[in-house]
């Protein structure tokens, strides 16, 4: 049987409260011994270098390991089968992501990938409504192929990326992390793929492409991968 483990990080002190840790825990308690749940409390590092700490930490141990963000809460019971499925194909998988993108301003990956009405969207996700409904995002058809990902939900092969030399950039804290890092997996021939997983992103997403830090990581990233 794969080991999997799923790992979020979180500026709390505690991880009790957060989404991801509440669904793991609920999924974990009905398929026990399937997954490991890994998490970093209090957490100021980047994304990437949080990430790729554990990866060197625990290459050893796991063949498949989910990064999330900690305000998504996994509604999947069969996530662990459907991640399995998936990495036959793919060797990162998402949940959603774009194909012939166009590296420019607004660095944004959906609208990078043309945007809704493209053809070039996939995947699925579901996000808060209201205080008690959700809607889902859908993007495109799933399972399929992709060369950017959305970072909400990102599972490695573990053996597969470390044959590679493959990382998470470092250069990106946050902002266009996933995008860099997507973009760093296909130059090393590394397949993308989104799989019908389902999720909640309690994220409202960026709300002003002019805020300070979402600007100047745009800069960087554009700067870096105009000419992809």
């Amino acid at each position: 049987m794969k080991k999997f483990a799923f790992f979020f990080c979180t500026r709390q002190s505690t991880v009790e409260n957060t989404l991801a840790f509440k669904s793991l825990k609920g999924i974990l308690e009905k398929i026990p011994s399937r997954f490991n749940i890994i998490f970093k409390a209090n957490n100021t590092d980047g994304l990437s270098k949080a990430y790729n700490d554990v990866v060197s930490e625990h290459k050893s141990k796991y063949d498949y390991i989910v990064f999330l963000h900690d305000d998504v809460f996994v509604d999947d019971v069969n996530v662990c089968d459907k991640l399995e499925r998936a990495h036959s194909q793919f060797d990162i998988v998402g949940l959603a992501g774009g194909l012939v993108p166009q590296i420019k301003q607004p660095a944004l990956w959906h609208l990078m990938c043309g945007g809704f009405g493209s053809g070039n969207l996939r995947g699925a996700v579901a996000h808060p409504a209201s205080k008690d409904q959700i809607m889902v995002t859908n993007f495109g058809p799933t399972p399929s192929r992709v060369v950017i990902l959305d970072g909400l939900f990102i599972s490695i092969d573990v053996r597969k990326v470390q044959n590679v030399g493959w990382k998470f950039n470092e250069n990106y804290n946050f902002h266009h992390y996933d995008i860099a890092s997507s973009i760093d997996a296909n130059k090393k021939k590394l397949k993308l793929g989104v799989a019908p997983i389902w999720v909640m992103h309690s994220s409202p997403g960026l709300l002003d492409v002019n805020d300070k830090l979402f600007s100047d990581s745009q800069i960087k990233f554009l700067s870096e991968y105009s000419n992809c």
